[in-house]
């Protein structure tokens, strides 16, 4: 029986970090929750947002989750006035990222995300905390997190709202890398690459998912591993850790419409979902 991870977004956007944790073979089942209802937090009160992130984390502390994944930079940037439910691990998305960005080789880095993403300066307290040359330059958006949700079918206007995002951002400074920093973004990455094809756009899922790996390999899941499946030490334990569970299901809970879903999750490629549960 495999272990449980929840993943929460105020969208479809944190679908991008499933597929990012599907493709790394997660020996755990996933628990996804979208508030497509209330999409994008970023455009709300932080009061209002730390509610509704609460009131997700309360669903997946009912569920035996061992690990919930923030896959929403907004989100992110409240961890600290959210009230934690239950006994699992949080992994937010901005902590891996900032790593990145510190680490990266590049001095001025562009970053895209909603308004209180960026407002929040988050990605340059702590990449500057772990490296005080780096310069990140933010643009905030309203609009795109939203218009990818509600419009991936019709993409001129997604392709407007991101090249007014990129002139934005070589008036502002010129960079070769920019960080996307909202989940939502990466679901457009071929729009992003063919506005900007001379510049690098770095998907946030991808180095969360591997933070979230990382999590999975430290000793106590390996020790249940052990406990459970007669394996003798911590060596062999992270051996079989990803490969010996069962194929990891998805289950999705969303505010949203089942429909909307099951064209996400085929644009991404993503298997299908054994369940989706509409909660108000």
């Amino acid at each position: 029986m495999n272990e449980k991870i929840g993943v929460i977004d105020s969208g479809m956007g944190g679908l991008t970090v499933v597929r990012s944790l599907l493709l790394r073979n997660v020996p755990a089942d996933i628990i996804y929750i979208g508030d497509n209802a209330n999409v994008p937090y970023g455009n709300r009160p932080l009061d209002e947002i730390v509610e509704l992130t609460s009131h997700m984390l309360e669903v997946l502390s009912e569920r035996n989750i061992r690990i919930v994944a923030i896959a929403c930079n907004t989100i992110s940037a409240t961890i600290d006035r959210l009230e934690l439910f239950g006994e699992f691990s949080i992994v937010d998305i901005i902590s891996p990222a900032a790593r990145y960005l510190a680490t990266c080789g590049e001095s001025d880095i562009g970053l895209f995300g909603t308004e209180f993403t960026i407002g929040s300066g988050l990605h340059a307290k702590l990449a500057s905390d772990l490296n005080p040359a780096v310069r990140i330059h933010g643009v905030p958006s309203r609009r795109l997190a939203a218009l990818i949700d509600e419009s991936i079918e019709d993409e001129s206007a997604i392709r407007e709202e991101i090249s007014s995002m990129l002139a934005q951002l070589v008036a502002l400074h010129p960079v070769h890398k920019v960080l996307l920093g909202c989940t939502h973004y990466p679901i457009v990455m071929d729009l992003f690459k063919s506005l900007a094809p001379e510049m690098e756009f770095i998907d946030p899922a991808d180095l969360q998912a591997k933070a979230v790996v990382e999590l999975l390999k430290k000793a106590d899941w390996q020790s249940n591993l052990i406990k459970n499946r007669s394996i003798e030490n911590a060596e062999q334990a992270e051996g079989v850790l990803f490969d010996e569970f069962v194929s990891p299901s998805l289950e999705i809970i969303t505010s949203g419409t089942e429909e909307a879903y099951r064209t996400m999750l085929n644009k991404l490629g993503i298997p299908e979902a054994r369940r989706i549960e509409h909660l108000i």
